[in-house]
């Protein structure tokens, strides 16, 4: 059960399905920092609302797109880093794979403005304050496997674009089909898309790391700065906005993933600095929940891919990387 305001506000499929359909305006978001999973659901979400209810449904994030994002199919559709002149007309608002209202930016201060707010997830939930239904499938391997299964009943509505943008989020959030979070549910939706026909090209492209002269320069200097513990198996790097003077989000490398694909990595932290705070991306391959680690500082996410965020004004970067350090060797010695 969640509850908002005093409020049960856990809904159903078929509600979801029933509101939408009633909608005048639909406006879809998701996280900050947005991954291939929360921008898939989102177009793959619009496209569903376009066949089955002939409603337009906008997508919108208060971020900028992140490079790695350029080749899904009708990504230039999506309002990015939107502002109060950019964002369509308030009704429903549905927030995709956010884990916590406030990873959705600016837009969570003004929820009350929409006469309702649907919050879709398969991630363990935190806040969701002004939310008025709430949809959660923590067995779900992604966001998009949950919008496959609400609207499964429609397939016939379905084409090869909406069947290729489910794929795409749900191959990469299940790092294609090997991660702990796939299941056998996850291999059936999967199966289904590819009935309806999956454009392969593209999916090649989205899922395919695509490296330029300038990610593999960043790629150098990332292998550069690991630090790794080879009797704890435990590694961490520390890293500015910037790498190689070009904005993290214009390359295509993943700290993160880089550094858990080392053999002497079983869990890996990426420590991003920014102006203000410091924001921590911790990565698993062994049987332990790091979420635990991420949920001790106000975060949350899987057991095996979490994050969380500190202010500067209560974390230096070396009082950080300790307290991360000890709790991850309290958790492997557990």
């Amino acid at each position: 059960m969640a509850i908002c305001n005093d409020i049960d506000i856990t809904t159903t499929k078929e509600k979801i399905v029933e509101r939408l359909a009633k909608a005048e305006y639909i406006t879809i978001t998701g996280h900050r920092n947005p991954d291939c999973d929360c921008i898939c659901s989102g177009l793959a979400l619009s496209l569903i609302i376009k066949n089955v209810f002939n409603k337009e449904a906008y997508v919108v994030n208060t971020d900028k797109m992140q490079r790695d994002l350029k080749n899904v199919l009708f990504v230039d559709k999506v309002i990015f880093d939107v502002n109060e002149n950019t964002l369509p007309k308030k009704d429903v608002l549905v927030v995709l794979d956010s884990g916590d209202i406030d990873r959705i930016g600016w837009i969570s201060e003004v929820l009350n403005e929409y006469n309702e707010v649907i919050f879709i997830d398969h991630h363990k939930v935190r806040n969701i304050n002004g939310v008025t239904m709430f949809y959660d499938d923590t067995t779900a391997g992604a966001t998009c496997e949950i919008i496959f299964d609400i609207f499964q009943d429609y397939i016939e509505k379905f084409d090869s674009n909406i069947a290729t943008l489910l794929y795409c989020g749900i191959c990469t959030d299940t790092g294609s089909f090997i991660f702990s979070n796939t299941t056998d549910r996850t291999l059936l939706y999967g199966s289904k898309l590819m009935g309806v026909g999956i454009i392969q090209e593209n999916l090649g492209n989205v899922v395919r790391k695509r490296y330029t002269k300038n990610d593999v320069s960043a790629l150098i200097e990332i292998y550069e700065k690991m630090v790794i513990d080879e009797n704890k198996k435990i590694g961490y790097i520390c890293l500015e906005d910037k790498i190689c003077g070009i904005n993290i989000k214009e390359l295509a490398v993943s700290a993160s993933d880089t550094l858990i694909q080392m053999d002497d990595v079983l869990i890996g932290f990426i420590i991003h600095e920014g102006e203000e705070n410091f924001r921590v991306s911790i990565r698993s391959r062994c049987s332990k929940n790091i979420r635990e680690v991420a949920e001790s500082f106000g975060g949350g996410g899987h057991p095996k891919a979490s994050g969380f965020s500190v202010l500067k004004k209560d974390y230096t970067k070396e009082k950080l990387i300790k307290e991360i350090n000890d709790k991850l060797i309290a958790l492997i010695d557990s």
